[in-house]
């Protein structure tokens, strides 16, 4: 398991997340209800009570705004509208606040409202947000009808300030170990198709120096060009297939290789057209995007049993059959029997000969 996949949560503790949220708006709601009738100034239709009813319908209608705003995109606009209607939402908390100390009403739409402001504010602006907000809730604790500084009031500002940093931080973290485990896959994959393109070019060089040392020996001794000719045309085939696997091998590193199916589709052309047989390609299932390392695996697990086929069953049909399902891919590569005389082959090199079915 990575280190981004510890911060993720699991779905019981989404749930938990959840439940824990919805009955802390449950229990704040009926708080707020509570203490909006219960305190001084009470809500009424006219003078200081219409204020009262006002000033928490703006507060909380502008908090909800900058909310659906802020979750709705990353445009440039929704942010700024966004930033707008919290500051707008705290400067009303905080005369509702001054208005009725007593009410909870503004200190609760405060606290909501500079949390996601410190969100999506930097470090610097984020501190001096969260300190003009104390100093601005002590400034109008002093001065209210109480004369009395809630240290209490103060350290909680403080602590929602804190802790709101502290997420941004979280998630900075998150997404940079996200880059890295990215950037790290990346290199690994260059590696391993770097290792692929030198067995590659070690076994497609080998095997066709040896033909050509082998049309050499025969022009050399017994001038027998038939036999020489052969040969030559073995290292041209082989050269030019290793110059196709190679390609292939590049453009997976340059991360524009060819789907399965399409490649599979060439490469039943190129048997075709080397060996005058027909090549079926059937694809069964729902297709889907493979990771590059399973697209590579069943482009070169066909392509060695083609190669297989021609070598060792000369004259022979093929079919191909590529299965998709439930977390794995599946390949076989079947051919009829050989009715021509096989054909002495070249030492092998690596390759991928033994696998018939891959992990996506």
């Amino acid at each position: 398991m990575t280190l981004a996949d510890r911060f993720r949560r699991r779905p019981s503790q989404r749930l938990a997340r959840l439940t824990v949220v919805v009955i802390a708006l449950l229990w704040g709601g009926g708080a707020y209800v509570r203490s909006l009738f219960h305190s001084e100034p009470r809500p009424a239709l006219e003078g200081v009570g219409l204020l009262l009813v006002v000033l928490n319908a703006t507060t909380a209608a502008m908090l909800v705004g900058a909310i659906v705003l802020r979750n709705c995109g990353d445009a440039p606009w929704r942010r700024t509208a966004a930033v707008a209607l919290l500051l707008g939402s705290m400067a009303a908390s905080l005369c509702l606040y001054a208005l009725s100390p007593h009410g909870g009403g503004g200190i609760v739409f405060s606290m909501i409202a500079l949390w996601t402001l410190v969100g999506v504010a930097s470090t610097f602006w984020g501190v001096a947000l969260g300190a003009v907000t104390i100093v601005a809730v002590g400034t109008l604790g002093a001065v209210s009808e109480r004369h009395h500084i809630d240290f209490g009031l103060l350290a909680a500002f403080a602590g929602v300030t804190l802790g709101s940093l502290a997420s941004v931080q979280r998630e900075a973290a998150l997404d940079a170990t996200r880059r890295a485990e990215a950037a790290n896959a990346m290199l690994g994959e260059r590696s391993r198709i770097a290792r692929e393109i030198h067995d590659i070019l070690a076994h497609s060089l080998s095997a066709q120096i040896v033909h050509l040392e082998g049309a050499r020996m025969l022009l050399a001794r017994d001038g027998d060009r038939v036999r020489a000719l052969d040969r030559v045309e073995r290292a041209q085939r082989l050269a030019r297939s290793g110059l196709e696997e190679t390609r292939r091998a590049l453009a997976t590193l340059r991360g524009d290789a060819p789907e399965p199916e399409q490649a599979l589709a060439e490469l039943a052309e190129e048997f075709h057209a080397s060996t005058g047989r027909a090549c079926e390609v059937e694809v069964a299932g729902t297709p889907r995007e493979l990771s590059p390392q399973a697209g590579l695996a069943v482009i070169r697990t066909a392509q060695e049993a083609l190669t297989n086929v021609r070598r060792h069953a000369p004259g022979a049909r093929a079919r191909i059959v590529l299965r998709y399902g439930d977390g794995a891919v599946e390949l076989d590569v079947t051919d009829t029997g050989g009715t021509e005389p096989v054909l002495e082959a070249p030492a092998a090199g690596t390759g991928w000969w033994a696998c018939g079915s891959g992990r996506s």
